[in-house]
């Protein structure tokens, strides 16, 4: 092959690939602006679509298959959380979301991003449908699993701090292991005001109300990331309210 044909074929290789990724350069583009036109702590309905519908066209290229199946599984929870519908969806979107992350965890079981939508997803899934009936599933159990094997302190934490500790069916959750690992969440994601919100929360139900209140002050005084608008603003909301409940807890003493 001489050299023109061995450029020429190099230059085709190059734009077929531009070509292929530009589903997930789009789908990419929509997230990246996910915060705009929302009114309130609710996204704009038409970008969610626009970006759920690229990157599920974007998996289909092997090339980026596991990136574009990152972007679907966060921009599938972006929506179950920040845009709206109808309370009777509930239900049926659960259903979905659990479904899409379970497949895509199965595909990709060491992508630490689509492992801890899937977990967060399959804990609401069984909160949502039957606590105790989905503890005996073994949906629990999962969730632990999960994420012991990514190493996502946040979620197994909260599933220490959240769930019951059931005779012959659930013995391992542990108040003592939820704080080692939401201490350890925090260390690892101090930008993350969540990891501030459930360490607070877990402060709260152990009395520590000083260090629960440290931590909210702590949290708050991040501000709001630009790339995480809706979700900081959220979080911001749900350790002031925290703080609220902190006072008129103390204002009775």
């Amino acid at each position: 092959m001489g050299i023109a044909s061995r450029i020429l074929g190099a230059a085709l290789i190059a734009a077929c690939a531009v070509f292929a990724n530009e589903d997930l350069r789009f789908a990419d583009s929509c997230y990246t602006a996910r915060a705009e036109r929302a009114k309130g702590d609710k996204a704009d309905a038409h970008n969610a679509a626009l970006m759920i519908e690229a990157y599920k066209k974007a998996i289909a290229d092997a090339a980026v298959e596991e990136e574009a199946t990152e972007g679907y599984v966060k921009s599938l929870y972006f929506s179950f959380r920040f845009v709206p519908f109808e309370k009777s969806m509930r239900s049926k979107k659960l259903d979905s979301l659990k479904n899409i992350t379970e497949a895509a965890y199965t595909k990709f079981p060491k992508n630490k991003v689509i492992s801890h939508i899937y977990a967060t997803a399959v804990s609401m899934w069984g909160a949502d449908k039957n606590p105790l009936q989905a503890v005996k599933d073994g949906v629990a159990n999962k969730v632990r699993d999960v994420a012991t094997q990514t190493e996502d302190w946040q979620v197994l934490g909260r599933a220490h701090q959240l769930l019951p500790y059931v005779p012959l069916i659930l013995t391992w959750p542990d108040k003592n292991l939820a704080d080692q690992y939401l201490t350890q969440a925090l260390q690892q994601d101090p930008k993350d005001l969540y990891n501030y919100f459930f360490l607070a929360e877990l402060r709260f139900d152990q009395k520590r109300y000083a260090d629960a209140l440290d931590l909210i002050e702590r949290g708050l005084s991040r501000g709001i990331r630009t790339n995480f608008f809706m979700e900081d603003k959220r979080g911001r909301w749900q350790l002031k309210e925290l703080k609220k409940k902190i006072n008129a807890k103390l204002d009775k003493k």
